[in-house]
């Protein structure tokens, strides 16, 4: 009831606008919280005398809602760090914030948890820190104020995007998984690449990659796709290891992909104050780059494993895919072309969704084999509800560690920090934000681990003039990443759990097929061409060399079509020195370019000297 009550107070917003800030987002978090406690037991759901805990926790969780919207009107009038709090606000930020930390340890993990309170109890002692992260004491009003009262902080700007945009994405995807978008998917990708070697994983790859766009969760999509593609790909002749490994980039990479990307996105565009097509314009090519190096591993290792096309028998015909189901092609086609066009033209993104929801709900209901009657709505709009349930209490709990940085400053002290670790290096910079980025990501949601590594690190790079799209999208891929980097990545975990395989193993794995996109972000961010922030000449400039380096380093990674370790170390090399910008080292632009496409030419000339090898299509 809970979950459905809330699905339908999102489309409500939808259809006919949001509320006020604070009635809108306290609501949100509420009601999921709630549903948090109804869904994940305390200790174990089979023992009564604990479900008694859960049930406090929800009537507390509805009374605290209550409070709010009762008192919305002198919350929204008093004068925040001037009008002292009443005595029950004090209370009700104290129970809310326990809420949320409760409900984020039961839904999202232990460690997000933890971080929140490591954040709360930092900011409210900072003033007993160490140097240099000593910052002045605020008085105790500030935090009420800061947490409760304003929407700054448990409302603040993550919970601001989870109640508006994400929460009816999260719908949407719930709408198409009910008409049976996801098998689609799969048997249209099987259409595309399924009778190329290598034939299964390539299906993974074009499959998740569309899928993970939708879901915005790279855990999420494993568990969703790769209980189909895993096998698949086991079945084909793929090891366990690489099977697990090309589910979980071609899943992680999702986020980066446009239309909808990873739910961070969103909040990238509000902490920027841009439109949200200007974050998906901007990731275009470097999702394209990504899965250029994801197909060509893939490729590279079918090869070397002599791993063949899908048998005849399993291969999928697009028009007889598109023939059998009429209604999910539509649908789909339909749903996500309104979303696009509605994008682009300027509405706002939660309306954009709404009628792209309304639209898929009504175009599904002509066809019969995509058909979704009240019974389906019903369990989508309450699996939708339960979805977005561990996005939202990440997002609150994030707001909650924003908020703490802000009243207590230590989020400009810490950026301050990281600049005087690198001592004025921009590279040593660039790699200890990439580094932090990954280990803030580690065992959390990609959501909160942008939101974290942003607050704490964006202050760095704009201490060194590398603020703005750059350095948010540099801090956003990084923080992506983390759900495949070793030693807690949680979507090489969910792999592994499938292809019954290491997951530490398959994370390696993972980052070997993605290499090149680890060190291009360096590129991007001081010469940002790829992420359309310069001119048309340099953009096409910056992706034809970029290709070039991302063929060229796997080519010398993974040893086809290149032979021979000279030959392969110089691909190696020269692909670096494309990748690399040139204010990082002592040579000129166009000079760098044409010394990396030499390494690269005389390693092609090694290699055909050496014997000259033909390779099936890719």
């Amino acid at each position: 009831m809970i979950a459905i009550t809330t699905s339908l107070f999102h489309l409500y917003t939808g259809a006919f606008g949001i509320f006020g800030g604070l009635v809108q987002r306290s609501v949100h978090v509420y009601l999921l919280t709630a549903l948090t406690f109804a869904i994940v037991p305390f200790i174990d759901g089979k023992k009564i005398r604990y479900r008694f805990v859960d049930v406090g926790l929800i009537v507390l969780a509805l009374v605290s809602m209550s409070y709010v919207l009762v008192n919305y009107s002198r919350l929204l009038n008093a004068t925040p760090y001037v009008t002292p709090p009443e005595y029950y606000d004090w209370i009700f930020a104290v129970i809310s914030i326990v809420l949320v930390v409760e409900a984020t340890r039961r839904i999202v993990g232990r460690l997000l948890a933890a971080v929140v309170v490591l954040f709360l109890m930092g900011g409210f002692f900072s003033n007993t820190l160490p140097q240099p992260m000593t910052t002045p004491t605020a008085p105790p009003s500030n935090w009420v104020d800061g947490m409760f009262v304003t929407t700054q902080g448990l409302w603040g700007i993550p919970t601001r995007v989870s109640a508006t945009f994400i929460f009816l994405f999260v719908i949407l995807a719930a709408f198409l998984e009910s008409t049976g978008a996801g098998r689609f998917l799969i048997d249209l990708a099987n259409s595309l690449v399924g009778h190329l070697q290598g034939g299964a994983a390539k299906v993974a790859v074009v499959a998740s990659s569309i899928f993970g766009s939708l879901s915005g969760s790279a855990a999420a999509n494993v568990y969703g796709t790769g209980i189909f593609t895993i096998p698949m790909m086991k079945n084909s002749g793929l090891d366990r290891i690489f099977s697990g490994s090309t589910e979980v980039t071609a899943s992680c990479g999702g986020q980066l992909m446009p239309p909808i990307m990873g739910a961070g996105a969103f909040i990238m565009a509000q902490f920027l104050g841009v439109e949200y097509t200007v974050i998906a314009l901007a990731a275009i090519i470097p999702s394209f780059l990504y899965y250029i190096s994801v197909y060509f591993s893939v490729h590279a290792e079918s090869i070397v494993q002599n791993v063949d096309p899908l048998p005849r028998e399993e291969q999928k015909n697009a028009l007889a895919v598109l023939r059998d189901a009429p209604g999910q092609a539509l649908t789909l086609l339909l749903t996500l072309s309104v979303l696009i066009y509605m994008l682009v033209r300027g509405y706002t993104i939660y309306r954009s969704v709404f009628l792209a929801a309304s639209i898929l709900m009504i175009v599904s209901s002509v066809q019969a084999d995509s058909r979704v009657g009240v019974k389906h709505l019903v369990v989508a709009l309450d699996k939708g509800a339960r979805n977005a349930t561990q996005i939202a209490m990440a997002c609150a709990a994030a707001s909650i560690v924003l908020g703490s940085l802000n009243i207590s400053g230590l989020g400009v002290v810490f950026g301050q920090f990281i600049v005087s670790l690198a001592g004025g290096s921009v590279a040593l910079l660039l790699i200890a934000v990439a580094a932090f980025s990954i280990i803030l990501g580690f065992g959390m949601p990609t959501t909160a681990a942008y939101i974290l590594a942003a607050s704490l690190l964006a202050p760095a790079l704009s201490a060194v003039e590398l603020s703005g799209l750059p350095g948010h999208f540099f801090i956003f891929t990084f923080a992506v990443y983390s759900t495949l980097t070793p030693p807690v990545a949680l979507a090489a975990f969910a792999a592994g759990q499938v292809a019954d395989a290491d997951p530490i193993r398959i994370a390696f794995k993972s980052i070997k097929m993605v290499l090149p996109t680890f060190i291009i972000p360096v590129r991007y961010v001081l010469h940002p061409a790829i992420l359309i922030q310069m001119s048309w000449e340099y953009v096409l400039l910056d992706l034809g060399i970029l290709l070039i380096a991302v063929i060229a380093i796997q080519a010398g990674i993974w040893g086809w079509p290149v032979k021979g370790q000279i030959a392969r170390s110089l691909a190696v090399v020269g692909a670096i020195l494309l990748i690399l910008p040139a204010s990082l080292v002592p040579i000129e632009f166009f000079t760098l370019i044409i010394l990396g496409l030499a390494f690269v030419a005389l390693s092609g000339i090694l290699h055909l000297n050496r014997h000259h090898q033909v390779g099936r299509p890719i």
